[in-house]
């Protein structure tokens, strides 16, 4: 049973920390930026932007590491 709270606690735990982790939403390829923090920054104005508008459903951002932004549609 302990074994079982733990597990389920780092889940919980790594959900809160990154929940991007856990978006099952198909991504697809938006730009290469030329270094990870801007790719960050745009990833998060994005995010931003997208939680406001209250018309569709707020879009997920992700950046790999070769710095490329891919965005559900």
């Amino acid at each position: 049973m302990t074994v079982l709270l733990v597990v389920a606690g780092l889940v919980l735990g790594m959900f809160t920390y990154e929940p991007m982790w856990f978006d099952t939403r198909p991504h697809h390829y938006s730009h290469t930026y030329e270094s990870e923090g801007h790719c960050q920054l745009v990833r998060e104005l994005l995010i931003e932007v997208n939680l406001d508008d209250d018309t569709e459903e707020p879009k997920g951002a992700v950046c790999t590491d070769k710095h490329a932004l891919y965005i559900t549609k």
